[in-house]
């Protein structure tokens, strides 16, 4: 059998859980300071605790906007306070490192670059013309083909060997290095 309060509670369920009343929450909210970007996350806050308080809702107490709005109060006091306790250091001046690079980059930068390019200059003339032009210059490898009037598979065997080549040579001049460094330092 059903209660004369269950009907009122009905009714104060429908009233309560309206579109128009998410809308006032937000507005309440901000009419307590509470900032734009926290106000979602509060609102959130607030329909929560409706929900988990309405089995103790009494609709002969006052309306359901009323006891929203009570819960409102509560909540963004509780959020106002909270951020009188929260602590956040604040960094006075970060140093932000220059993004161009130092003078020892630039010169590191400058010998690996000459060395390559001597080591690609050791390369067989052969070998040479199909990684400068495809890899340097960015010339398709079909237009490699036709105009050297060389069949692409040929092109493509002999990019792999200039590679691999060239990485021999870089590895020995770089083991090279490493023996006379070593030998000078002893």
């Amino acid at each position: 059998m059903d209660c004369p309060d269950e009907g009122k509670r009905a009714a104060a369920y429908g009233r309560l859980f309206c579109p128009m009343l998410v809308r006032a929450v937000l507005l309440w909210l901000e009419r307590m300071g509470v900032p734009q970007c926290h106000r979602g996350d509060v609102a959130g806050q607030v329909w929560l605790n409706a929900c988990e308080s309405w089995p103790r809702f009494d609709p002969k107490r006052g309306r359901p906007e009323r006891w929203l709005n009570a819960i409102t109060v509560h909540v963004a006091s509780h959020y106002h306070e909270r951020a009188r306790k929260r602590r956040e250091e604040l960094v006075s001046s970060i140093e932000v490192l220059d993004p161009a690079p130092d003078a020892a980059a630039v010169m590191e930068s400058d010998n690996v670059r000459a060395s390559t390019m001597d080591a690609v200059n050791e390369l067989d003339p052969m070998l040479r013309l199909v990684l400068v032009a495809h890899d340097l210059g960015g010339v398709s490898m079909a237009q490699i083909a036709q105009d050297a009037g060389l069949p692409l598979s040929t092109l493509y065997r002999r990019r792999a060997r200039a590679i691999g080549e060239l990485r021999n040579i870089l590895m020995l001049r770089e083991a090279g290095e490493i023996s006379s460094r070593g030998v000078g330092l002893q």
